[in-house]
């Protein structure tokens, strides 16, 4: 007799980490509590707007809760993914396996992915039985379900790259001052999309909604999946051994896909938008890049050196440390700026200088203080960026109201690269090309500050440079760069 064939829940293609993390979320009491809430809410909802012909009251509470659960709570459920690995000491039992960092991040996204997915497909029934209804537009009703989902993962991305920090309090603050923030401004959208209120121009969001068609959903596609990619990154470089080159990867696709970003608002003709979604995604590369430990051991620089010259010219723009970011953030400022002057002003490219000059400020004072010897970088960088922003930024922005209101020009906002934009915008049309020379004047301080800070830290690296040169080209002698 023929044994019993044997029962396959997963086919072996699939990466054993998202596999583990898949099975566990199933498993959990919070996935079956939450699908089985969402049904009887959903059902409810559904014939109440089967009675009331798809009411505008329903038809909210209807988007709400999917927007609840797809992307909020699901993302929350990865608030602890690897801040529990780390604590429990099973990070390093998982490196163990040959799974790279990249890999142990991925399956704790792409698990939490999968059931949003899940939830998902499981609410289209009701989306087509709204249609059947009330006569809605199932298409418009679809592709926003996909939309919402496609945010849901994006934050989950986030809300993994931030469970890497083991700080419990700080993860709270990051993670929930922003949903509350977003929240609140997602919800009066949504009032003023049902009210039929427009858009402020020159945002990207404006271009999607007023382009339609294929084209702006691909290009929603693509910064989704970069989006991602960043993020998952970003934890993967925090759990990383020293010896990985993972910053070669990241900083080659962040650049390609600011280029692209560019040639798109180009080509399109939607220049201000791209810009202004140019300057947004230069914060995120410049933090990243400005966070990286300055790498010690020599294979990483021998990885360079065997490749000739041109690996020694890579090595500048694509070697892990913040030292090296330095010189990779200051070529994404170059191109955002000419970017932005091009297609737009030269005030705008100054502004975009300024801004980038307010990162670079923060990662100043990282180095400045003791936080430089921290063994992540990326945690003291986003304390100091809360206290920036926050705090002395919101404490300015409260004294420029006064000058406002006198129609006056603020000239203080020249000192802080944070309150420039803001004083330059309410400055009096004659003192703007003044205030914004100053500010520029004074902004440059910090990216020169931060060039010191590299230069020392560039040499104190320099055995570990020499000894990588030595692995190559020993026999030959020379310095290493």
């Amino acid at each position: 007799m023929n044994a019993a064939p044997a029962i396959m829940d997963f086919p072996d293609s699939l990466s054993p980490m998202v596999v583990k993390e898949l099975r566990q979320g199933l498993r959990t009491r919070l996935f079956g509590g939450v699908l089985l809430t969402l049904h009887l809410m959903l059902v409810l909802l559904t014939l109440m707007s089967g009675g009331a012909e798809n009411a505008a009251v329903v038809s909210g509470w209807f988007d709400g809760i999917i927007t609840l659960v797809l992307c909020i709570i699901m993302p929350l459920r990865g608030f602890s993914a690897v801040a529990d690995e780390l604590k429990s000491g099973t990070l390093d039992m998982l490196a163990l396996t040959r799974l790279s960092a990249g890999r142990i991040i991925f399956g704790k996204w792409a698990a939490i992915a999968s059931q949003s997915l899940l939830l998902m497909l499981s609410i289209l029934p009701y989306v087509v039985a709204r249609f059947v209804f009330g006569g809605l537009d199932l298409f418009a009703e679809v592709m926003a379900l996909f939309y919402k989902w496609l945010a849901g993962v994006v934050l989950a991305a986030v809300i993994v790259a931030l469970s890497t920090q083991r700080q419990f309090w700080l993860r709270a603050v990051i993670v929930f001052l922003p949903l509350l923030i977003g929240g609140c401004g997602a919800a009066s959208f949504m009032m003023m999309s049902r009210m039929g209120g427009g858009m402020p121009p020159g945002t990207l969001l404006s271009f999607f909604i007023k382009s339609g068609g294929g084209g702006s959903a691909l290009l929603v596609l693509g910064i989704a999946a970069w989006a991602v990619f960043y993020f998952l990154s970003l934890a993967a470089t925090r759990i990383a051994p020293t010896a990985s080159l993972l910053s070669v990867v990241k900083r080659s696709v962040n650049l390609v896909a600011m280029l692209t970003l560019m040639l798109v608002g180009w080509l399109s003709g939607s220049s201000a938008a791209m810009g202004s979604t140019a300057v947004g995604v230069l914060s995120f590369l410049m933090m990243d890049a400005l966070t990286e430990r300055v790498n010690e051991v020599p294979s990483v620089y021998a990885a360079f050196y065997q490749r000739g010259w041109p690996g020694r010219a890579a090595l500048w723009l694509l070697a892990p440390g913040w030292v090296t970011g330095l010189v990779y953030s200051a070529l994404l400022v170059a191109l955002v700026s000419v970017y932005v002057g091009w297609t737009s002003s030269v005030e705008g490219a100054k502004l975009v200088a300024v801004r980038a000059a307010g990162t670079w400020m923060i990662a100043a004072l990282v180095q400045l203080f003791s936080t430089r010897r921290s063994s992540d970088l990326l945690m003291p960088f986003i304390v100091f960026w809360l206290l920036v922003n926050v705090l002395i930024a919101l404490l300015g922005n409260l004294v420029l109201m006064s000058f406002v209101t006198k129609h006056t020009t603020a000239r203080f906002t020249c000192a802080l690269p944070q309150l420039l934009p803001t004083g330059y915008a309410t400055a009096q049309a004659a003192d703007k090309a003044e205030l914004l020379d100053l500010g520029m004047l004074s902004a440059s301080i910090w990216p020169a500050l931060l060039l010191i800070f590299a230069v020392f830290a560039w040499r104190q690296a320099r055995g570990a440079r020499q000894e990588g040169w030595q692995m190559i080209h020993g026999h030959e002698g020379g310095v290493a760069i």
